[in-house]
């Protein structure tokens, strides 16, 4: 066997190192950016048709390149206006992944028709203007196979797969993993899931769980309503990048702002003979008038910077207006018709605000005058029933509270609430019990139950005549929270866990409500697997039923009118400005913008609760009167008005044989 020196064995050893390189050559680094500029054409009809160029949409490189496989972002949030070109950066995207580092990627849309819409208009010519047609075939050893790997939402390739949905296919959104998720326009989507498996966001995102920090999730979309909204919350947990540009004149850098209701600074424009004739931007340090041409060195010129700290380092959020919009595309002259125009429409700056601007529109909504409600105190005491009430119902709203604050401690509200004819309610009681709420048999829980026990839940009027509570709701809310209500409920009778949501839709086959349009139902006893049932309540019904009541104001002399809400002459300030202290929005939703609104809550409870107790007195009169052999007719008109007139002239007997009663004759 041949022997080699040292130094030939050395140089041995670099040839086969060299030799080695060249056959195993590492790929280069290469961005979601750069590979868009080598190998992306735009086709005809679009802005910019042909080679794609970064620095026309320089703001895109970096939410782009965080995508790119070298990158460590895992997530991407952005918050934008129209006209900006963030739909062709996330096909970039999803071509690099098909390309560059093949991947399993999951491109969800709010529709099906806009999924659809995608998968034919977009994705054929992105694919085809990349050359990686080629690429696209079905992924398996069958050599007998028909399949084609090239669906409509399904694209097959050496190494990944590309799937398009919509948020609301939820068969699509729980299937395999995924490496790449991009979700288009996830405001336009319903938050939860018809099939009743939670929001879409959530079962979406646990697709990417098995790639850990490998994951890649791209989430943009134009915001609705503050009330509504799943992009702007995202953008808050993040770190808040805005694209600072520099001034033409004095180079300074700065946010481009609408401002328009600002005289001195933002976007300004001229008028003349009902035409505009001039629009610019004024520079918020040397105050130098900016045309719209100017935008092209300036973007090139931008750079995103943070402007909050982001609760992970691995997540980035960014906010972008229409005002960046690059030259050529949509103008500021452009911007000034279009808000001149909706300015003139109710509801028309919420469009400008959202898809514009990119921001969440926030309606300011009307809510009654706490003062004002106050006024509505009568001559009774808290704790006594007066004249008028015919039943009682209650109603338990549980807070966590606030560690920081000491003011804020866990506890139990309630408030106890009279019924009477036409519809009036009186408060009864209101009363806080501070504690632990843990623990149903300890702390705050077992103050409640000493004092139910104490009075027996029974409530006395002037006259001597005892008023027991016919029913009570204790708000469930979520999680563990839920599992203690369940088990504080279940052994008294006539207690029961409910639960608030902002509507409650009729479901096929179930009975219409009285007064109630056919799609919705006031509430619905729901069977949850424990011995109590769960009464889910239609917030937004109660609680627009009592701001309408709320405006009714007390009459010099008796009676009141039907609705009016009654309380009594020791209740403090603040109880009113809980019960007034959220926005009725003009779609009939509410909004408390961190007000203390636990009063509303609970008084919503009460009044369902009222109506779950006149339902079962409904049912018993008709089952009395069927046995009686009352004609159909007869049965059938009894509803929930002729039962609030049979417990009025039962409720008059009582009161005729009272103790003051009989003691004045």
């Amino acid at each position: 066997m041949a022997e080699f020196s040292r130094a030939e064995w050395n140089q041995g050893v670099e040839n086969m190192g060299h030799l080695l390189g060249l056959i195993w050559k590492p790929k280069p680094q290469i961005t979601v950016s750069e590979y868009a500029e080598q190998n992306r054409t735009l086709p005809p009809g679009t802005p910019f048709p042909g080679p794609w160029r970064n620095d026309r949409t320089p703001y895109l490189l970096e939410p782009m390149n965080n995508l790119s496989a070298y990158s460590g972002v895992q997530r991407t949030i952005i918050a934008k206006g129209h006209q900006l070109g963030f739909t062709a950066a996330a096909e970039n995207v999803i071509a690099y992944w098909m390309d560059v580092s093949p991947a399993q990627i999951m491109y969800v849309t709010a529709t099906d028709s806009l999924a659809e819409k995608w998968a034919t208009k977009r994705l054929d010519p992105l694919i085809d203007s990349c050359g990686i047609r080629q690429k696209i075939r079905a992924q398996t050893t069958n050599k007998k196979t028909r399949r084609t790997g090239d669906k409509t939402f399904r694209k097959e390739f050496f190494g990944g797969g590309l799937e398009i949905s919509s948020a609301q296919s939820p068969a699509d959104l729980r299937q395999d993993s995924v490496r790449i998720l991009i979700r288009d326009e996830i405001d336009g989507a319903p938050k939860y899931l018809k099939s009743g498996e939670g929001e879409w966001l959530e079962v979406s995102f646990a697709r990417t769980s098995a790639f850990g920090s490998r994951k890649k999730v791209l989430d943009y979309s134009t915001p609705t309503t503050f009330a509504e909204t799943a992009i702007w919350p995202e953008y808050e947990l993040g770190d808040q990048r805005r694209y600072f540009v520099p001034c033409p004149h004095c180079g300074a850098f700065q946010v481009l702002e609408w401002s328009a209701d600002n005289k001195a600074l933002g976007i300004k424009w001229t008028i003349a003979d009902g035409r505009i004739t001039r629009v610019w931007y004024v520079c918020e340090h040397c105050h130098s008038e900016i045309e719209n041409h100017h935008k092209t060195e300036m973007l090139r010129a931008g750079e995103w910077r943070a402007t909050s700290k982001s609760y992970s380092d691995e997540v980035r959020s960014y906010h972008l207006s229409s005002l960046y919009s690059p030259v050529g595309m949509l103008s500021w002259e452009e911007m000034v018709q279009i808000y001149l125009k909706v300015s003139e429409k109710p509801d028309g700056m919420r469009a400008f605000v959202n898809l514009y601007l990119g921001l969440p529109y926030e309606e300011k909504g009307i809510r009654p005058k706490a003062e004002v409600v106050s006024e509505n105190r009568g001559s009774y005491k808290s704790g006594t029933v007066p004249d008028g009430v015919l039943y009682l119902t209650a109603a338990v709203d549980v807070q966590q509270g606030w560690k920081k604050d000491p003011n804020k401690p866990p506890r139990l509200e309630m408030e106890v609430c009279g019924h009477g004819l036409g519809y009036r309610t009186w408060s009864i009681e209101y009363r806080a019990f501070n504690g632990s709420i843990d623990d149903p048999m300890s702390g705050a829980w077992n103050d409640l139950v000493e004092y139910w026990r104490s009075n027996r839940m029974t409530y006395e009027s002037n006259d001597g005549r005892k008023f027991p509570v016919k029913m009570v709701l204790i708000d469930s809310g979520d999680g563990t929270q839920q599992e203690i209500v369940y088990r504080f409920c279940s052994p008294w009778q006539g207690v029961f866990p409910s639960k608030g949501f902002g509507i409650v839709k009729r479901r096929k086959g179930e009975a219409f409500d009285e007064d109630m349009p056919v799609s919705f139902r006031r509430f619905r006893v729901a069977n949850v697997g424990s011995d109590k049932p769960l009464y889910e309540v239609n917030t937004n019904h109660y609680k627009n039923l009592i701001y309408n009541n709320l405006r009714i104001r007390r009459q010099a002399v008796p009676p009141q009118k039907p609705g009016f809400c009654d309380f009594p002459v020791d209740y403090g300030q603040h109880y009113f400005d809980m019960l007034t202290a959220e926005d009725r929005l003009t779609n009939g939703t509410f909004k408390d913008h961190g007000r203390p609104n636990e009063a509303l809550d609970i008084r919503a409870y009460n009044l369902c609760a009222g109506d779950a107790f006149l339902n079962n007195a409904v049912l018993t009169m008709r089952a009395d009167a069927k046995s009686k052999g009352a004609a159909p007719d007869y049965i059938g008109a009894i509803n929930s008005r002729a039962a609030l007139e049979a417990l009025a002239k039962m409720n008059e007997k009582t009161r005729k044989g009272s103790p003051v009663a009989q003691g004045g004759r």
